[in-house]
């Protein structure tokens, strides 16, 4: 293992457990503020947001890092502002578009009593595009210690306000603060990466990024905003906060997984060319990864009153009964990773963005579909089938892929 590697690990990891550790305290406040409901109102907003802001992160952030990596000081700084201009044109049509639909009622994301703060959640994703990309780049320029810093600097003002916040505008308040940072930032690179005119579509290298952003950065927040407004309509806002609850608590250990797989194991398959070595590393991707993540798991399950606890209230109504379903849905989930993982080195792109609608948007169609009364076992029963679909459609695509000899590890 070259130093490289463990180096990426571990800043995967520090910014992985940052973010998670903010977005908690968010949580753990709004809920001894306002209940289960506000955090499911405060999700739904930041599920609006990251539409946005996902169309550039998800694709063009990763592509930046990989980018920057291999570059001079002086195409380092163009890169990012040249980044950070192809990010605000294309987060900007989604701003657009979705600020469209919503005006016209085909976004039906939130509550009427929220439904004011829509277009100011849509423009917060726009403007959060700087600080993600900035964390990206400095990241490519190997600089983990200054993102952690961003990371920090970009979690503790939103808390800092949200615990100032008056009662009832808490909301307001976080998207306020978070629109600020990015702001400031976006003002900042702009002077710093370029001409404040050269708003032409930057240079081709990154281009290539913007199709996986648009694939993973739409579908996945949208329909995850639609099944929470699905649940909280046809069950209750309490319910659907408890599936958050759910979700985040769990997301401390699938957040960390995934980072591991991206950072460490994905640059190994794609050096294994060889259906062989390929097949050892996906081994190992099991052995070395998902097998702990399944134990933690399996250990949340077991201290579920515990941990929810801790991260929210005691009086959450969720029992560990309820939350069966959720989390052998987790587990098939990153059980797929490593299928998925493989296909991204294999090159499999048309695998995966099809793969893409049988994941969140399946579980959202599963809500839909689904009949009588929506109970929070029902709902992690579609959880748990979303993700068992998803999950065999990853396995059979690449086992096709590597039968078929095609794709290639991309260089």
């Amino acid at each position: 293992m070259t130093p490289s590697r463990p180096a990426a690990l571990l800043r995967a990891l520090g910014v992985v457990l940052i973010g998670l550790a903010g977005r908690a305290l968010i949580d753990k406040l709004l809920a001894l503020r306002g209940g289960a409901g506000l955090v499911a109102h405060w999700a739904q907003l930041t599920s609006l947001a990251d539409v946005i802001s996902g169309v550039t992160l998800a694709g063009i952030g990763v592509g930046l890092t990989g980018l920057v990596a291999a570059k001079s000081p002086s195409d380092q700084r163009r890169l990012l502002g040249e980044g950070l201009r192809l990010g605000l044109i294309v987060s900007g049509a989604c701003l657009a578009a979705c600020a469209l639909l919503f005006a016209a009622g085909r976004l039906p994301m939130l509550p009427p009593a929220l439904a004011w703060l829509a277009l100011p959640a849509l423009l917060t994703g726009w403007l959060t595009v700087a600080p993600g990309l900035l964390s990206f780049w400095l990241l490519g320029r190997g600089q983990p210690g200054r993102a952690m810093l961003l990371a920090g600097l970009v979690l503790a003002i939103p808390l800092a306000a949200l615990a100032l916040a008056a009662s009832g505008r808490e909301l307001a308040t976080l998207l306020a603060a978070q629109a600020a940072i990015g702001l400031t930032l976006t003002l900042f690179i702009l002077q710093r990466g370029g001409s404040w005119l050269a708003w032409r579509m930057p240079r081709h290298e990154l281009r290539p990024f913007i199709y996986a952003s648009l694939a993973i950065g739409i579908f996945s927040p949208l329909a995850t905003a639609f099944a929470r407004q699905r649940i909280g309509e046809a069950a209750s806002w309490e319910t659907a906060g408890a599936v958050q609850a759910l979700w985040r608590s769990s997301e401390w250990i699938t957040a960390i997984a995934a980072g591991l797989m991206q950072a460490h194991c994905l640059p190994r398959l794609a050096a294994a060319r060889e259906t062989l070595p390929f097949r050892r590393e996906l081994r190992a991707t099991a052995r070395h990864v998902v097998a702990p993540a399944l134990l933690a798991l399996g250990l949340l399950w077991l201290l579920l009153p515990q941990a929810l606890a801790l991260l929210y209230r005691a009086d959450l109504p969720v029992t560990r009964v309820d939350a069966l379903p959720f989390l052998i849905g987790d587990a098939l989930r990153m059980i797929s990773w490593i299928f998925l993982f493989g296909l991204f080195a294999r090159g499999a792109g048309r695998a995966v963005s099809l793969g893409e609608f049988l994941s969140l948007p399946l579980f959202a169609l599963l809500l839909w579909l689904l009949p009588g009364t929506m109970t929070l076992p029902a709902v992690g029963l579609c959880w748990m089938l979303a993700y068992a679909a998803y999950c065999a459609f990853n396995a059979l695509a690449l086992r096709s892929c590597l039968q078929a000899g095609e794709g290639k590890s991309p260089g």
